[in-house]
């Protein structure tokens, strides 16, 4: 009974993590965000150099997908072993045992199948359906929520890009850069994530980029205060702000 509630215990919580992250927009409040900040803290360790910032976001986002992966996986391998002989090995019909029920459910959760385990009983050939469901949404969510988060880094870039050429006493400023900081920050509310992400050039630096290019203009300050975690619409909170994204805090 306690590996049946720790499984469903477990795996209700990351499916919890995975759809609030992936398509709730709330990743802060679980572990998945806390693993990113962890991971980009072992980054900041590192010497400075390209590779460093090219490899950052990537690693961020895989280390936050093995998280929900292995905890599912685990979770609904926890929930099999809970039942007494619900899995069996496929040519002895012997119990799988914990280690049997883990590998059982990862292959249903990767939907490939393969493996060397089998459900002894129809009733639980069906839970293991509801198992495999539960890894074509997570691997369906996933791939979009990846091209979610890579969208608004190209977003964010392009608008680096053109506050260079396009600043605030020209004509377009509120007609055109405005309205796509205004979009970009609600973007990085939905995906967050992105802000993990660097580049070798300093001047395509998300969180650095966007304070030292927009804090300077009233306007542009006070949408920058709606960015996550709500900074202070001010020159120095906003520099607080993209502190805590910086690989490097004096070259970002």
């Amino acid at each position: 009974m306690l590996l049946l509630l720790s499984g469903a215990a477990l795996t209700v919580y990351v499916c919890a993590d995975f759809l609030f992250t992936t398509i709730g927009g709330t990743p802060s409040r679980f572990v998945s965000f806390r693993i990113a900040r962890g991971v980009f803290a072992v980054f900041r360790l590192l010497p400075d150099g390209p590779l460093r910032h090219i490899a950052v976001g990537p690693l961020v986002m895989s280390a936050v997908a093995l998280w929900w992966v292995a905890g599912i996986g685990i979770g609904w391998g926890l929930i099999f072993a809970g039942f007494e002989g619900a899995v069996v090995m496929t040519k002895s019909g012997a119990d799988a045992g914990v280690l049997g029920a883990v590998s059982h459910a990862g292959h249903l959760l990767s939907t490939v199948g393969g493996g060397k385990t089998e459900a002894s009983s129809p009733g639980f050939a069906l839970l293991g359906v509801v198992c495999a469901v539960n890894g074509m949404v997570v691997l369906t969510l996933s791939v979009s929520f990846v091209l979610s988060t890579t969208q608004t880094v190209s977003n964010g870039r392009g608008l680096l890009l053109l506050r260079r050429v396009i600043g605030p006493g020209d004509a377009d400023w509120r007609g055109a850069v405005l309205p796509q900081l205004s979009t970009l920050i609600a973007q990085l509310n939905t995906a967050p994530f992105a802000l993990f992400y660097s580049h070798p050039d300093p001047d395509l630096r998300l969180p650095r980029g966007l304070v030292e290019v927009f804090a300077g203009d009233d306007a542009a300050r006070a949408l920058m205060g709606r960015l996550p975690h709500r900074p202070e619409a001010t020159e120095d909170g906003l520099r607080r702000w993209s502190q805590s994204y910086r690989l490097s805090p004096q070259s970002g």
